[in-house]
């Protein structure tokens, strides 16, 4: 059978080349993107940046700037205690449940892959990408589609909140080691196999990324 290739348009593109570097705080909250510049950065006319502006705008991740660009949605101590506080009630949860159904190939493979990022010269793609897998593990198994559609939205929304406090370059490397440490933890609780366990593990990290990012949301101000 003959597969069909998807090219997405120009202005797909800069849509998720936008949304990706706001998810990830290479674009800061408050900073001004201008139409016309980020049009000669993409070597594009203005009209597919604006249309990607309006779609970031509905995602509530830019402000538009009527015939002049979009500023990067704010971050405020509201949002970081709405989105823990909705991580804190399902992921623990969901967890727990997992603990008995994620195959232990999976759990090595992230072990292994964490291990290898604490050895290696960091490399911050491999960071993000082991750290949703770390989060994806502990729901992905469950047979409750709406729990997991729910655990994988709340994530959606909660992606550059979560990485706001690596942000910083004086706190980024130890911020990352805990995390990492947490990470290892979790692992540690899922190899016995006790949802109690696993539970714990996974709220005690939630509650020191609730701190951290509440801490580096007063750094910044």
């Amino acid at each position: 059978m003959t597969r069909k290739i998807v090219t997405l348009s120009m202005r797909d593109q800069i849509y998720d080349a936008l949304r990706d570097s706001i998810l990830k705080n290479a674009y800061a909250p408050n900073s001004v993107l201008p139409i016309d510049r980020l049009a000669e950065d993409f070597g594009v006319s203005a009209t597919p940046v604006r249309e990607a502006l309006v779609r970031l705008e509905a995602e509530n991740l830019v402000t538009l700037i009527p015939n002049k660009g979009a500023i990067v949605t704010d971050i405020q101590a509201d949002d970081i205690l709405n989105n823990w506080e909705m991580r804190q009630l399902l992921e623990p949860y969901a967890a727990g449940k997992s603990a008995s159904l994620i195959p232990d190939s999976e759990v090595e493979a992230i072990r292994d892959e964490i291990l290898s990022i604490k050895e290696s010269p960091f490399n911050n793609d491999r960071y993000v990408a082991s750290d949703t897998k770390m989060h994806e593990i502990l729901y992905i198994h469950l047979p409750n589609t709406f729990l997991k559609d729910t655990i994988r939205r709340v994530h959606q929304m909660s992606i550059r909140i979560r990485y706001f406090p690596e942000d910083s370059p004086a706190m980024h490397e130890q911020i990352v080691n805990e995390v990492l440490q947490e990470h290892l933890s979790i692992i540690e609780a899922l190899k016995t196999r006790d949802p109690a366990k696993v539970s714990e593990s996974v709220q005690t990290h939630l509650r020191n990324g609730e701190k951290r990012a509440m801490a580096a949301l007063l750094r910044k101000r």
